[in-house]
Formats: structure tokens, sequence, C-alpha cells
């Protein structure tokens, strides 16, 4: 998702539906083999806080590669997304791959399942977001009534969202001479732009997450995603130098979690307990 600044139009979920025949072309790892690189490691953490075979309920599922990658590591979800077109490419990609039994799709989006949930019939042992679905929603109080649902007490939530501060960010653009690019992360109102489909949208940190959640979950791991690796849009242009992203992948795994770091990034994951 690229992010700018101005007056939005449109829904995240309209933008989205927009692109989806695009959708799996432009975020390939052919197209950009950054991605592949942190999918990874939010595998990684995922299978810290969810054991195999669980059940995870998935926020904003796109195209299904995280629904897909997951079933095939032996869990069970139920894929939600709040547009129809996306959701429908999730849907044949699963049924192609032969893994459609162990997943449920729902065509909801946060607020909406957090206002149904209790008519869904659904249990889960755990929920999940990648690469910052939850950055649509310009309120994370229906995710902390989603989560107040959902989740069992010791149930866990993972997500991984877009904050403020992104340092490689700053210094990228900075140093081309491009400060409105390189500090749009500060702007008031955000507006976020998708192949061309703008909408608002917010920028979340721990911080928000925790007076969003507080009282009901207590956070236990904070990681970042893209310290050292560069931010996913600038993916392509370092994967021209042989082995730079490999290294850049190394160091950050060192140095991902330590006080200080970890809450700064393109991304950052954040997982939290319930109470």
């Amino acid at each position: 998702m690229d992010q700018q600044t101005g007056r939005g139009e449109g829904s995240g979920a309209a933008a989205f539906d927009a692109i989806a025949d695009l959708y799996d072309g432009l975020f390939s790892p052919d197209a950009n083999p950054l991605i592949p690189i942190v999918r990874e490691r939010v595998y990684r953490a995922l299978s810290r806080h969810f054991a195999a075979g669980s059940t995870l309920l998935e926020l904003g599922c796109g195209t299904g590669e995280d629904t897909r990658a997951l079933v095939e590591r032996g869990y069970r979800i139920v894929a939600c997304d709040p547009a129809p077109a996306m959701l429908a490419q999730a849907e044949t990609k699963l049924r192609a791959a032969g893994r459609s039994a162990a997943v449920q799709f729902v065509g909801l989006g946060v607020e909406e399942l957090a206002a149904r949930w209790p008519s869904l019939d659904l249990a889960v042992d755990g929920v999940f977001s990648n690469f910052a679905p939850l950055n649509c929603a310009l309120s994370l109080e229906p995710v902390r009534r989603l989560l107040e649902r959902a989740l069992a007490p010791a149930g866990r939530f993972v997500g991984v969202v877009l904050p403020r501060v992104c340092p490689l960010e700053i210094a990228l653009f900075l140093a081309r001479g491009d400060a409105r690019t390189a500090f749009r992360r500060f702007r008031r109102n955000p507006i976020a732009d998708v192949e061309g489909r703008r909408f608002a949208m917010r920028y979340y940190g721990a911080g928000d997450f925790d007076r969003a959640l507080g009282g009901l979950c207590r956070r236990v791991e904070t990681r970042s995603l893209g310290l050292c690796l560069p931010p996913l849009s600038l993916g392509p242009a370092f994967a021209r130098v042989p082995g730079l992203l490999p290294a850049l992948a190394a160091v950050e795994d060192v140095v991902s979690g330590w006080p200080g770091l970890r809450r700064a990034g393109d991304h950052v994951l954040l997982a939290y307990e319930r109470a």
C-alpha cells in the first residue's frame, strides 16, 4: 500500500476490489523479491504464538497468499475481507490448491465482524492480520470489540501494521531531496494510494494498540519488519544489487527486537495475549 497525503476518496475495500485481478502480479515474488523475505519472518512469528492445528481468524485476507501458506503449515483459517473481488480471488486460489476444506471465507471487515460476531457461530484460537489491512481502519475500537468477543483468555492476536516512524524511508527519500514523501507518515490526515485509488488511512504503532487494547490484552512481542530491510515499495530497486536483501535481512534478524528499535520500521509486528 503506497501512502500519500491529501484529500481521500472512497474506501480501502473499494480500492482493493478495483485491483483484485492485478494484485498478485503487483506483489508476487518475481515483481518484488522483498515480499517473500518479509512474509517468512511473519510466519516465523505466527508459529511462535499459534500452535499448529489452531484455527485462526485472518483479518484482511486479500487474495489468500497468507491463507494458503498457513493452511499448508497446518492451520485452519477463517479468512475475512470486505472486498468481494479480493475474497473471490482467495477462494479460487485455495480451491485450486486443494486447500479449501481448511478455510471458511467471510466477506466482512473488522467493524462488521465485531458487530456480528456473536451471531456467526464461529470459534477461533487466535487472530492475525498481515501487511497492514488494519491501517485502513480509522479507529482501533472495532479491533478491541472483536478481540473481546472472539478471543478466549490466553488467546493471542498478531497484527502487522504500518507505524509512524520508518527511519530508512525517511533517510532514503531525504537523500533524494523528497522531504514530502520522507515525512508523509507524520501527516495528520494521511491518504493511501493503491494504483491511483485513494482512501483515508491511519498509522498505528505499539502505543496506539496498547491504548486501544488496555485492560483486555497485554503485549507480548514487538518486532520491526523493515528496519534494515527497505520499505516494500523499494524492494525491486534493492534487489538489483546481488546479495543485498539477504544481507540486510540477516542484520535485521539480529536487531529487530531490540528496545529502541523494535517499534520503528516500514511495518511492525505486534503480538498481544488476552487477559
